[in-house]
């Protein structure tokens, strides 16, 4: 799979098969996310995989799911198995602001789980601290975003945007992703 085919197909996913991912992938993403861009190279983030049960059971209460979606968190049988915990480290970007460095990251783990067959879903509506607790993280540490994974028991496809950004189910359970035309965001060529 090339890159751009990876960006198109990719999709967010929120309901996953309960088949465990290989832990040897997950180094991979972080592997991947370590190469992402950071400014002044100062490289702030750490990351943690979590696939223990108990702990990923226990991160679920401190996730809102799908905010346009009625019901929109996965069931229990639908559950990520695997979750990567994106850290801001203080002691190596002061200023406490990570998210060019995570977007970056995120992306780049997003892009590498979708050519391994991952499903992936960037979380950003959680409760920070009860996830610092829970992970029982350094003071130096913060948490700045959880990309949840697993294998996907979903499909989600990108629609052409009409009046509304609003993803929706289908009959069919289908997620549906309004996307604006490439004529919309592009300005001008010069």
């Amino acid at each position: 799979m090339n890159v751009y085919d990876a960006i198109m197909e990719r999709r967010t996913i929120r309901k996953f098969t309960q088949e465990k991912i290989e832990t040897d992938k997950l180094i991979k993403l972080v592997d991947c996310a370590r190469m992402a861009a950071y400014g002044a190279n100062l490289q702030p983030l750490k990351f943690m995989i979590i696939q223990s049960k108990e702990i990923l059971d226990e991160l679920f209460d401190f996730i809102k799911w799908a905010g346009y979606l009625e019901n929109g968190a996965p069931m229990e049988e639908e559950r990520p198995t695997a979750y990567i915990a994106v850290l801001g480290d203080c002691t190596l970007k002061a200023s406490g602001n990570y998210e060019v460095e995570a977007g970056a990251a995120v992306t780049t783990m997003m892009l590498a789980a979708q050519e391994e067959g991952l499903a992936t879903c960037w979380l950003g509506a959680i409760n920070r601290e009860k996830i610092k607790q829970t992970l029982k993280l350094e003071e130096n540490l913060s948490v700045v975003y959880l990309l949840a994974l697993g294998y996907p028991a979903q499909k989600s496809v990108a629609d052409k945007m009409t009046d509304s950004v609003k993803y929706y189910l289908d009959k069919n359970n289908v997620l549906h992703v309004p996307k604006r035309s490439l004529d919309e965001v592009l300005v001008k060529c010069l």
